[in-house]
């Protein structure tokens, strides 16, 4: 009777495992991930780590990796859009302080909700002028006493200063921002 006992009771114990291992598999990743050169910037699809100045993450619910920003202001542009806010966890962004400007460190990201953005300064990123972002107010303002601008939460920035800061690096922007592909492209019913 004893023999039977312990294989039942091993098999129990195993399930048991197994089912706690089911548990942590089905967790979401959080954080942002190492970056490397196969990661294109998800909205203008260039190498992020090939561009200059702060760079962002967002994980969103629908995707199992972060999607990946070679500049600030473009991951403001998709944070921005209606349908992106339903599904965004959560959203880092270099913190510039004491970082190369040409290419911040991995270890330098912050929750981008939280962080102090410099805006109007003379430093450009991979698309022109962009957010400078840093983790207290202070290091902000030293910022500022070098480069120009003026601090901004996240609250304050919103598309109508994302598309200033497109338009002034592009001068064609608005026309691309109007594009509607139901009018230009006849709703995607090409030789009809």
């Amino acid at each position: 009777m004893k023999y039977t006992i312990l294989p039942v009771l091993g098999l129990l114990a195993s399930l048991l495992l197994l089912s706690g291992c089911g548990n942590n598999t089905e967790q979401q990743a959080t954080g942002p991930a190492k970056m490397s050169r196969a990661d294109n910037c998800h909205v203008c699809g260039m190498i992020v780590l090939d561009q200059q100045g702060p760079k962002g993450q967002v994980r969103a619910s629908n995707t199992p990796r972060p999607l990946h920003f070679c500049s600030t202001s473009d991951m403001m542009a998709f944070l921005f859009q209606p349908e992106t806010r339903a599904i965004v966890r959560e959203a880092w962004v270099h913190n510039m302080h004491g970082a190369d400007w040409r290419q911040p460190p991995e270890s330098a990201f912050i929750d981008a909700f939280s962080a102090y953005y410099v805006v109007d300064h003379s430093r450009r990123g991979a698309m022109g002028h962009t957010l400078a972002p840093f983790a207290e107010q202070a290091q902000a303002e030293a910022f500022i006493a070098d480069y120009g601008g003026r601090i901004l939460r996240y609250q304050e920035i919103n598309v109508d200063l994302i598309a200033g800061m497109a338009s002034y690096a592009f001068p064609d922007f608005n026309t691309v921002r109007d594009f509607d592909p139901e009018v230009e492209l006849g709703g995607g019913h090409h030789g009809h």
